[in-house]
């Protein structure tokens, strides 16, 4: 009887082993999966916001020269100033959340050609005090180009972040189809080896009633 009662706790003490194994793979691979979303929304959304923000500011920055060459002074430079403000906001977030290789060097770029933009502003405001049609010509052949150049830039870094954030999301993807097969096959292993036990303990249990049975119909 004491060996029988062995045998059971040793079987039954297998099964509950497989099961375990299997949840905390199952755990595992999920909080895999879990930390490759966290990376997909923290690491990249952040610069996306900020190079949208730097590129709605900078083309509410160029209407704001228009309405200046346009004789509406102060609409014009109220318009430019607020998005100034706004736009070296979003440049700092995006200077702190640097995180994919390139990044570092857009950002740079987008931060020296909006000084220069901002030089090239303020040079042609003084030109136009003089001089509209100096001004207006200056404004295409310097402002506009430099615009240009920080609104590209900054597209630029909401592209390098949109891939990468696709790349994160198709790693996920990829870590989750692994999951399956491996979980599936390991689960089949435990359902195997819980349907042999279970016939083992059954012969194991039925043998001695089987033999008490012919003992006594011999009697």
């Amino acid at each position: 009887m004491k060996t029988l009662r062995t045998k059971i706790l040793w079987g039954y003490g297998a099964s509950w082993f497989i099961v375990a194994v299997i949840l905390a793979l199952a755990i595992v691979l999920l909080l895999r999966l879990g930390r490759a979303s966290d990376a997909i929304l923290q690491e990249n959304y952040r610069s996306i916001l900020a190079a949208e923000k730097m590129i709605n500011d900078i083309e509410r920055q160029d209407s704001g020269v228009l309405l200046i060459l346009l004789h509406f002074q102060d609409l014009g430079l109220k318009e430019f100033r607020d998005s100034e403000v706004n736009f070296l906001q979003w440049l700092g977030r995006a200077k702190d959340n640097i995180t994919e290789p390139g990044e570092q060097e857009l950002v740079e770029g987008i931060e020296q050609n909006y000084t220069d933009y901002l030089h090239e502003f303020s040079e042609m405001r003084l030109l136009n005090d003089t001089d509209h049609d100096r001004a207006v010509s200056f404004y295409h052949d310097r402002v506009l180009p430099r615009f240009r150049t920080v609104r590209d830039t900054c597209i630029k870094l909401q592209s390098l972040n949109h891939e990468a954030m696709y790349a994160s999301s198709k790693r996920a993807r990829r870590l989750a189809a692994q999951a399956i097969p491996f979980i599936s096959l390991i689960g089949a292993a435990a359902i195997i080896i819980g349907v042999s036990f279970s016939l083992f303990l059954s012969r194991l249990i039925s043998r001695p009633v089987i033999e008490l049975q012919n003992a006594v119909s011999e009697l």
